[in-house]
């Protein structure tokens, strides 16, 4: 892609609908933020230009972040996480796999809580990738041990422990024994501060008594707010 090309693309997202601040493109090509903004955006469905997100969000792969800059590696994060799951929608999952290593070890690098990515997500995404290339029963350990490790930890809201019950839930759905994925939902949903209005609506998926276990768990995900817009501890 060359300086031409880009300026083309970001102005095909400024023209758009529902245009972003211009600022976010304006270190122009040279600047790794802003061919990672431009990526997430072309990823959408509404631009429709996968290929060149792609492109521009490999090119983040080895840029170089200022690690005492929780927004700076966040930001990294978020992109390698992205381009791990457009490479996993395109059955690319040795690259995928390694992408999101990548993002794993970046993000768990600090301290930091930031304000989007949750460490307990990014390795959902690893374990689905894995999942993906057939090694469901490793990924299920991988979660076991990741609950293992942080079941004692006094962080009431702890998305290692959301994401490694949620991921043995959908393992349970697939292998149809709805009451353990149930129970493995509830035990998932103990660790997210879940606002009391959302309750009724996950109780109401809960009750349902037909089997189709996999509907009910996307009824409780639909009634749960976005998790990046909750409170989490770690």
């Amino acid at each position: 892609m060359t300086s031409e090309d880009f300026h083309e693309l970001t102005h095909l997202v400024l023209d758009g609908p529902k245009p972003p601040p211009a600022h976010l493109f304006a270190g122009g090509f040279d600047d790794w933020h802003a061919r990672a903004r431009l990526g997430h955006f072309l990823a959408m469905k509404e631009y429709g230009r996968p290929n060149e997100a792609l492109e521009l969000l490999r090119s983040v792969v080895s840029a170089e972040v200022d690690e005492d800059s929780a927004e700076e590696v966040e930001e990294k994060v978020f992109a390698l996480q992205k381009l791990s799951a457009l490479e996993r929608e395109r059955k690319e999952t040795g690259e995928a796999l390694r992408h999101i290593n990548l993002a794993i070890e970046l993000a768990e690098s600090t301290d930091f809580l930031y304000k989007y990515i949750l460490r307990g997500e990014l390795w959902a995404d690893r374990w689905t990738t894995l999942h993906q290339q057939g090694d469901g029963d490793g990924a299920e350990k991988e979660a076991d041990e990741r609950i293992a490790a942080y079941e004692d930890i006094p962080a009431p809201h702890n998305s290692y422990l959301y994401y490694g019950y949620r991921f043995k839930a959908q393992l349970a759905a697939e292998r149809g024994v709805p009451l353990v994925a149930k129970d493995f939902m509830r035990m998932a949903l103990k660790f997210m501060d879940v606002p009391e209005n959302c309750r009724p609506a996950i109780n109401q998926a809960f009750n349902q008594t037909h089997e189709n276990i996999s509907w009910i768990l996307v009824s409780i995900d639909q009634a749960t707010p976005p998790p990046a817009g909750l409170h989490w501890d770690i």
